[in-house]
């Protein structure tokens, strides 16, 4: 009994279910989830779940890194030292798709799907101007790319950090 006592009242099991499911929420959204429903659904509901989901998907991946920080045994974020830069790393990616890239990311889409919606309805008196067509989908690229490589970028130092956290774990034993 006093064993599960002192396991339930130790920071350990907590951080370890936080990366876990940090890991695996990425894990998941990257690979899984988008390929299905892109798959799946037409465009506009693809676009209409997305502008959903990301947000979500944003603010739980900052919310899990911070939880990993503040349950890092011994004594929680205070016992970081330079394992703080994997995890400072997928807090800053994170909160940039968050707040700046995944935004224009959803606002481009909509935008080149509209446009490319105008441009394919024959009762549409006036074309669509090919230079702005140019310009969303180079828009629409740029912003889709850095939210990407912002999230791939998390993924490797998601994982960097695993291997941090299993050093210092094997280096208590």
């Amino acid at each position: 009994m006093d064993s599960v006592l002192s396991t339930v009242t130790n920071l350990l099991p907590y951080h370890l279910l936080s990366y876990g499911a940090l890991l695996g929420t990425e894990l998941f959204q990257s690979f899984v989830n988008t390929k299905v429903c892109y798959r799946a659904l037409p465009m506009c509901e693809f676009l209409a779940l997305q502008k959903q989901i990301f947000p979500a998907y944003f603010k739980c991946q900052v919310g899990l890194v911070i939880l990993t920080a503040v349950t890092r045994p011994p004594r929680s974020i205070l016992s970081l030292g330079w394992d703080t830069v994997p995890l400072a790393i997928v807090g800053v990616t994170g909160a940039l798709n968050w707040f700046v890239f995944g935004p224009k990311t959803t606002t481009a889409a909509v935008v080149r799907r509209s446009m490319q919606e105008q441009a394919s309805n024959e009762d549409n008196p006036a074309p669509t101007d090919p230079a702005k067509m140019h310009r969303a989908n180079r828009n629409f690229g740029r912003n889709h790319a850095m939210a990407i490589h912002l999230n791939a970028i998390s993924m490797v130092a998601t994982v960097w950090y695993g291997f941090s956290l299993a050093s210092s774990i094997l280096a208590r034993m």
